[in-house]
């Protein structure tokens, strides 16, 4: 059986030398007869028609000096540049009336649809099927590269539907825009019959008739256009209204996709399924004393590009006494600094001032952290947390989405259930261990998965407090772990042998210590990326280095920071380095189980033996802390959300 790159309205079937046949196959369509050759057409006139011809000649002449007359008394039009002679042309041809309402046909979309609906498993309601679709010429001009490119990279089943006025033919409008026979692109005419003169509301409707039988023909995962002002009207009217009772997910894109958004056509379509449903928060914790570093974060975030992302909630977690000049810089900042949107500005922007008190206690701290969150929906709600010591660059914001939904919803990840591995994203490279005073050194790569670019991406089992994505049910396991071992801890007088030695330093907060423990009981891992890679969207900064508010004016070991102050040196927001230029294969995300591991103080590894440690962690843990007693070695209890099997608490 012939694939979906060459079968009906495949790219390569709209290269054909056959062009008389169709011609002839054309007039047969049109019930016209064929086109008779130029021997049979030479004849003389018979005589008898000489008199009419006489007739007929002098009928010319008079409409010939009817016209000149006319030509010498109409109003002269003003002069027009040959330069734009053609624009004059399409112009007028533009401008001419729209009114034909009649029935709606969709001549050429069944065949193609019919064609691919096996071999792409359209019939699924599941499947690997994208579309991009336009309208508008030039919209289809920005949207063809990418479709190709995506194609080409042969993770989907790649769709391209034309639903415009214009009635050039596919096979021209591809050739013009760069698409040959080499890309695996399945194009589909999407155009009603009389398009050209057709009413504004009669093209929308061919919109809304022709999505209806692409996705029940198609079922496509995720469907992309241009959403600016660009593209037709009756075009996004349309799609928009069909959309809304389907299953697909509607990729709207802005101005200069293929530049901002060339990572899209590195996603499968199931994790472009999710393109609109994932959200974040961002979450900062304001230093006690000092405001640069605060000020520079969020003028970063101000200017970063936030396209193809809905505008996460900013929360701000204030001290105690707030600054003059910090107050000043927030009661005139804006976030986000511009709608998305025609319509009112959403306000995103929350400020939380505790009441004052004596310094936050470690305990106080980590609880204030975790109160200043909850995920609506703990499969798509994570949280952003930034230190106010880092600074994003434009591009941030890109990776931040591109490698979430790589990493959490793309079907290898499903398949590798990577959901029940992965506490979070790190958008910096360590420079130390836990400890603030050993210099980190990142593990090379796995035989045989060396890449081209510097260094590698890892996992590490050490989370992190300078720029990490939490995602949302982790969180949610973390919030309960710590309220069950804070309650334990205060019915208790002595502290478990587990818990006693501290292993995270004081330059980190100390909520990253309990996100410590309950990563080492569960085996989970964080994502870190090259030190080139998170040069080119974060830099964490020192020369207005943080101490958190709960470790204030207590000596700290400065050894390691000759490490973290050469990182911050490389680090350039103004850089204009592509952020997929720093990842293998012209802009991959490598897989998860194709990079190293590290445990939680740096030792290399594998999956099964960090399960095996964290299994041994856990039993220690529920015996000395959770007070489970009697347990049998056998009895492995089920992994609850809240962290709830961690603990055994006596009834009454």
């Amino acid at each position: 059986m012939p694939s979906p790159a060459t079968r009906g309205w495949s790219l390569s079937q709209l290269w054909r030398d056959d062009d008389e046949e169709m011609a002839n196959k054309k007039d047969d369509d049109l019930g016209l007869p064929r086109h008779a050759k130029q021997s049979d057409q030479w004849q003389s006139a018979p005589k008898s028609s000489l008199r009419l011809t006489a007739l007929l000649r002098l009928i010319v002449y008079a409409v010939a000096l009817f016209m000149l007359v006319y030509g010498l008394f109409r109003p002269q039009a003003k002069p027009q540049s040959d330069s734009g002679s053609g624009k004059d042309e399409s112009k007028v041809a533009a401008e001419a009336p729209k009114t034909y309402n009649g029935p709606l046909k969709l001549p050429n979309l069944g065949p193609s649809l019919q064609a691919v609906i096996t071999d792409t498993s359209g019939r699924l309601p599941k499947n690997r099927n994208v579309l991009f679709a336009a309208a508008n010429l030039q919209s289809a001009a920005l949207l063809l590269p990418m479709a190709c490119q995506m194609a080409t990279e042969r993770q989907n089943y790649v769709h391209f539907a034309l639903m415009s006025r214009s009635d050039v033919p596919m096979k021209e409008l591809l050739a013009i825009n760069g698409i040959d026979k080499g890309c695996p692109l399945i194009v589909h005419d999407a155009r009603p019959d009389h398009s050209t003169i057709a009413t504004e509301a009669r093209m929308s409707l061919s919109v809304a008739r022709a999505l209806y039988y692409i996705n029940l023909y198609m079922h496509p995962q995720a469907i992309i256009i241009d959403s600016t002002a660009t593209e037709e009207h009756y075009f996004l009217s349309g799609i928009r209204d069909e959309v809304r009772g389907m299953e697909s997910t509607l990729i709207e894109l802005p101005e200069r996709p293929g530049t901002r958004f060339s990572w899209l056509s590195k996603l499968d379509a199931s994790a472009l399924a999710a393109w609109n449903d994932v959200s974040f928060d961002i979450l900062i914790h304001a230093p006690p004393h000092g405001t640069g570093n605060l000020k520079r974060l969020l003028r970063s975030l101000a200017r970063a590009d936030l396209a193809g992302v809905s505008p996460p909630h900013l929360t701000i977690e204030l001290p105690t006494v707030i600054e003059q000049d910090l107050s000043n810089f927030l009661s005139g900042y804006e976030w986000p600094s511009k709608a998305p949107s025609a319509g009112p500005k959403p306000r995103l922007l929350s400020l939380r001032h505790r009441i004052p008190r004596q310094k936050l206690s470690e305990e106080e701290s980590s609880v204030r952290f975790l109160e200043s969150f909850w995920p609506t929906k703990p499969s798509h709600s994570h949280v952003l947390v930034l230190s106010p010591h880092t600074e994003v660059t434009f591009q941030f914001f890109h990776y931040v989405k591109y490698s979430l939904l790589q990493r959490r919803y793309s079907t290898i990840a499903s398949r590798q259930d990577w959901e029940s591995k992965l506490f979070g994203i790190s958008f910096s490279a360590p420079t130390t261990y836990l400890d603030d005073t050993t210099q980190f050194v990142p593990p090379k790569p796995l035989e045989g998965q060396e890449f081209d670019t510097e260094g590698t991406p890892f996992l590490w089992q050490a989370p992190n407090s300078d720029a990490i994505l939490i995602l949302g049910d982790k969180w949610i396991e973390l919030h309960g772990y710590v309220s069950q071992l804070l309650e334990k801890q205060h019915a208790s007088s002595t502290t478990p042998d587990l818990l006693a030695k501290k292993e995270v330093g004081k330059k980190h907060p100390s909520w990253l210590e309990y996100t410590l423990q309950l990563s080492r009981i569960r085996g989970y891992f964080t994502v870190y990326p090259t030190q080139q890679t998170a040069n080119a969207i974060i830099g964490v900064h020192t020369d207005l280095h943080d101490v958190p508010e709960e470790y204030e004016g207590e000596e700290d070991s400065e050894q390691g920071q000759d490490s973290i102050k050469l990182a911050a040196e490389l680090f350039d927001p103004a850089s204009q380095v592509d952020m997929l230029a720093t990842l293998p294969h012209e802009g991959e995300l490598p897989l998860l189980y194709h990079l190293p591991w590290l445990t939680w103080d740096g030792k290399e590894t594998y999956d099964g033996a960090i399960q095996k440690i964290a299994a041994n962690y856990k039993q220690a843990f529920r015996s000395q802390v959770g007070q489970c007693k009697d347990e049998s070695m056998d009895v492995v209890p089920v992994v609850d959300s809240y962290a709830r099997d961690l603990f055994c608490f006596t009834k009454g």
